[in-house]
């Protein structure tokens, strides 16, 4: 589901104007969508990670090892019950290796450097919505994606890429017939 729903996400991106990139990886680095197009100061740069899930059965986050002994479990994607005190830090450390972490910087700053980027997630169902919250406050922008779709949906003007273009054109074709 991932790389689809990355497809349709890099569609919507292009179809709004945006030049894009996918899966750019260096190492163990990798980022899911920069997206770049000219705005009236410049650039407008966007880096867009991508986690849909539609019956989600853990976190978003990991736990840290501290946590795992303290908490007594055997997995860093336990689907136990977590308090919010457990949660904080796992999402500052989760958008800081998605997004704020020097790698990602330098990662972006080959494609474009000295730009403000801007971060978003495109997320499908969670387990945890507190989680999203917590992302919100880090200083990520949230984009369901029925949000995409319903946009992708009635779109017929914008820019098209390549990558989504059939996927978004048999959600259109569906959209029109199923109702």
């Amino acid at each position: 589901m991932a790389k689809l729903a990355e497809q349709l996400v890099e569609e919507w991106l292009n179809r709004s104007g945006y030049f894009t990139i996918r899966g750019i990886k260096v190492g163990v680095n990798e980022i899911d969508l920069l997206a770049i197009k000219p705005g009236t100061n410049g650039y407008e740069a966007k880096h867009v990670e991508v986690q849909v899930s539609f019956r989600p059965v853990s976190y978003i986050s990991k736990l840290s090892d501290e946590q795992l002994k303290t908490l007594g479990l055997k997995s860093k994607n336990s689907a136990a019950k977590r308090s919010v005190d457990i949660l904080e830090p796992g999402i500052r450390e989760w958008t800081d290796k998605k997004y704020f972490s020097k790698k990602k910087r330098e990662m972006r700053d080959r494609v474009l450097s000295g730009a403000k980027w801007h971060y978003a997630l495109v997320h499908g169902e969670v387990k945890e919505s507190k989680e999203l919250e917590l992302i919100k406050a880090e200083g990520v922008e949230l984009v369901p994606f029925h949000q995409v779709l319903t946009e992708l949906r009635f779109d017929k003007k914008g820019f098209s890429g390549e990558a989504g273009t059939d996927i978004a054109e048999v959600v259109q074709y569906f959209s029109g017939h199923a109702e």
